[in-house]
């Protein structure tokens, strides 16, 4: 990738490539262009561009139950978060964000000065002021969690710390997450994810960020709940695509292969079964729902490779192939 200072055509779909989200599952983003833009982008926070009138920003954000997330790309910019707006207009959130491109990034908070890059977890309290500075577009993907959801961990948020997580192997996994849930709530059109999915969001965050803390007084505690609910979350939403298997849920979760089946080998499916089921139970609602749909769309769409394997393991679940059931059922 160029270290460009502007948005091109190109650069805008090779983002909203990495984001892999389905092209017809895609929300709709807000744009933002010149010096407009530069004015709308964010009213809380005051924003500045060498060329405002060259400036654009894509944006996708949605409010969920409790906090806020967001994908955007957007040209080289300043932004400021000062004592006189926060007085003006307080803000309590903490911003949790991740970036995939390169290029120098500077967060200054608590007469600290810090650059991060592509892959570096990034905390900034919005109760204290703060500056963002990138030299290059950047693609920052994140979570705006209220400070009041981390409950007795909020101190860690507020007090003087290092603003960023690099290569911790729980800022690693707690980097991935946060980009890919950032990608499916804010960029793909679907469900809002239940609220203990947010909680658990919430918690992996609040771990990764117990590692800059300058006490012990918070005690990591064991993720493997998150990590299974996470691998199911990530089954749900992405076994249409004929790619994606076991390897897939590991490598989105930075999780070794044994590490992923230890968390399901006292449950009573594998996760291969898990991956084949939901599809049998997608194609099986697109039988009834698309009655005049070819089986080998319905097959495709539903993330089998071939019709062959899909009829196959159909008939193993509900004793009859997908031409028969739908008979039966219209019948």
């Amino acid at each position: 990738m160029t270290l460009g200072t502007q948005l091109t055509p190109r650069t805008v779909a090779a983002w909203e490539a990495r984001l892999g989200i389905e092209r017809q599952r895609m929300a709709r983003p807000d744009r933002f262009i010149g010096s407009a833009g530069v004015a709308e982008w964010n009213t809380d926070i005051e924003v500045t561009s060498h060329d405002p009138e060259q400036f654009r920003a894509v944006r996708y954000s949605r409010a969920l139950s409790m906090m806020g997330t967001f994908c955007a790309l957007h040209s080289a910019v300043r932004m400021e978060c000062t004592a006189e707006s926060i007085k003006a207009n307080p803000s309590e959130l903490l911003l949790v964000t991740v970036t995939s491109m390169r290029g120098k990034s500077v967060v200054r908070q608590a007469s600290q000065e810090h650059a991060y890059g592509a892959g570096d977890l990034l905390f900034v309290s919005t109760s204290t002021p703060f500056q963002l500075t990138t030299a290059a577009v950047s693609d920052p993907s994140g979570l705006v969690i209220p400070l009041a959801l981390l409950g007795k961990h909020r101190y860690i948020a507020e007090q003087p710390r290092r603003p960023i997580n690099t290569r911790s192997p729980l800022s690693r996994a707690a980097a991935g997450f946060v980009r890919r849930f950032a990608a499916d709530t804010a960029a793909a059109d679907l469900p809002a994810p239940a609220g203990d999915t947010e909680l658990a969001a919430i918690d992996l965050v609040t771990a990764a960020l117990a590692e800059l803390a300058s006490d012990d007084r918070y005690v990591l505690q064991d993720d493997s709940l998150f990590n299974h609910q996470a691998a199911l979350d990530l089954i749900a939403r992405r076994h249409r695509d004929p790619d994606f298997t076991p390897d897939s849920i590991a490598a989105e979760l930075h999780l070794s292969r044994r590490q992923l089946y230890r968390l399901f080998e006292n449950t009573e499916n594998s996760l291969a079964t898990r991956i084949a089921d939901s599809r049998i139970e997608t194609a099986r609602e697109m039988l009834i729902a698309n009655p005049w749909l070819p089986i080998g769309n319905i097959s495709a769409a539903s993330g089998f490779r071939s019709v062959a394997t899909f009829r196959n393991r159909f008939k193993a679940r509900h004793g009859v192939g997908p031409v028969e059931y739908r008979q039966q059922v219209m019948s």
